[in-house]
């Protein structure tokens, strides 16, 4: 039963408090049960944090005490004193109370629709009589704290009946030592999940998904329908690949496509996806894996440019084939062919939509001039590689992440194509303009520069070059058995 009281009741109530270390340990998984890698988890009023590693497991601990409330901190308007219930009303608001089992089952209700302003006070011991965890919902108007409470006495889980009105005498009422605490675990391609913990020493597991996940394609949680099937003869499946051969219909005319995705591939991950064109007489096959010199094949440190080795399982990689070994992209065909494998492969796999690159050499790197201009809300940042205004730029006014290499020495497409095409969005992207410094011709090095001022999320990257074959993909330099160009193209991706 309620009963109004007085102010000075209440003016010597204090907070009791105890000591305890940081021991929170546990493992962070996929709705299938996997583990999952680089995920932050974060004690929040504590400030400290982990990542998970493959295993998925996480550990955050310190040595020194840290101060916590023995009994959970209440609103206001709403504390424990002495096996009662007070409420403070700063106005007339309604009141109500109400007492379950651990079972949901109501034991006892109480409300005031008209509790004008003061002191209230809920005897919950009155009429209950039981060893066993309680729930109490506890609300003033609309605002309503859920508590939960074990009856003590002498270390014995019981509670005495008291008077109505009184103070119980022998026994108590008292709430579950709790931290009001939480800890929230964030990773790339998944929704956050903040998690309530009630002691700093504890397990605490906790499972993250993509339903509903920013950028979560309609694909996530799907078995893909996309077959597997045999590729070309002239194309070797990479180490640890799986590889998916397709086609669309594109105005009537069917285009093909070489998909690569991790074996350990995860329907509930979202997943970069990554896309490589060709260069002229070029084949979707020869950047799966061209390895040998020749006027249509140039050593790209295959596969997909030497980026799926770099990607460490992240992302999920296609190569289209283009219409006479090309990317004329004639009257946007090869824009909608792109839609067209984009809507697929979201449908059949997990995509982070909001990190879908482009990335080619030559011809392919026009292409992926083209995306960026004409496709900027679609694609986050291209990677253009020795590239030319060959597929055309429609529109190009809005601002998309922006990688360039070029050689000083190409005799194809010369390097000051590539300077215009970069300087475009330069300005797009707010950064302030330049001239950059260049290798001095002859040297075989590069010379990469970071712009400055550009607009958050939209950074420029230029990389020059000297020597190498001047119209190449993979310039390496002096002394190097390999090319730095992935490397850069993979940090300049993965920042995303």
């Amino acid at each position: 039963m309620f009963q109004r009281i007085t102010l000075c009741l209440f003016m010597s109530i204090g907070i009791t408090v105890n000591a305890q270390t940081v021991n929170l340990r546990g493992t962070v998984s996929n709705q299938a049960g996997k583990p999952i890698a680089n995920v932050i988890v974060t004690l929040a009023k504590q400030g400290l944090k982990d990542t998970t590693g493959t295993d998925g497991a996480y550990l955050i601990a310190k040595n020194t005490s840290v101060q916590l409330p023995l009994l959970v901190p209440q609103t206001e308007n709403i504390f424990l004193d002495r096996g009662f219930l007070v409420f403070s009303l700063p106005e007339p608001s309604p009141v109500k109370v109400e007492i379950f089992d651990i079972k949901g089952n109501l034991l006892k209700k109480e409300s005031l629709l008209d509790a004008l302003t003061g002191f209230y006070r809920f005897n919950i011991a009155q009429d209950i009589v039981t060893a066993n965890l309680l729930v109490i919902k506890a609300s003033i108007g609309k605002r309503m704290v859920l508590f939960r409470y074990l009856p003590l006495k002498n270390d014995k889980y019981t509670v005495n009946p008291s008077v109505e009105g009184a103070i119980p005498v022998g026994g108590k009422l008292s709430k579950l030592a709790a931290v009001n605490d939480t800890l929230k675990a964030t990773a790339a391609g998944y929704m956050a999940n903040v998690a309530a913990i009630h002691s700093y020493d504890t397990m605490v597991n906790i499972t993250l998904d993509t339903s509903g996940a920013s950028g979560g394609s309609s694909g996530c949680g799907k078995t893909p329908s996309l077959k597997k099937s045999t590729p070309p003869t002239s194309t070797k499946k990479p180490s640890g690949a799986v590889m998916v051969y397709n086609k669309v219909t594109v105005a009537g005319q069917s285009r093909q496509y070489l998909l690569w995705y991790p074996d350990n591939y995860d329907n509930t991950h979202a997943y970069r996806l990554i896309f490589c064109y060709h260069w002229l007489s070029g084949s979707a096959s020869q950047v799966f894996d061209c390895t040998t010199e020749g006027i249509n094949c140039y050593t790209t440190q295959s596969p997909f440019y030497g980026l799926m080795k770099l990607s460490n399982n992240t992302a999920i990689f296609v190569a289209p084939d283009g219409l006479n070994a090309g990317w004329a992209n004639s009257n946007g065909q090869d824009l909608v062919f792109t839609d067209s494998m984009v809507a697929q492969i979201k449908n059949n796999f997990c995509i982070d939509t909001t990190r879908i690159f482009s990335c080619g050499f030559s011809y392919g790197g026009g292409m992926s001039y083209a995306l960026a201009c004409d496709r900027p809300k679609v694609f986050r940042a291209v990677g253009v590689f020795s590239g030319g205004v060959l597929s055309g730029c429609k529109d190009g006014t809005m601002p998309v992440a922006y990688y360039g290499s070029h050689g000083l020495d190409d005799g194809t497409l010369n390097i000051s194509g590539g300077r215009s095409m970069r300087d475009k969005f330069v300005k797009n992207n707010g950064c302030t303009a330049q001239n950059p410094p260049e290798p001095a011709k002859g040297s075989g090095t590069h010379t990469c520069t970071t712009y400055e001022g550009c607009t958050p999320g939209h950074p420029v990257r230029w990389c020059a070059f000297a020597g190498s074959n001047g119209h190449d993909p993979s310039p390496k330099d002096p002394g190097q058995d390999t090319t730095w160009n992935p490397g850069e193209v993979w940090r300049f991706f993965s920042q995303f």
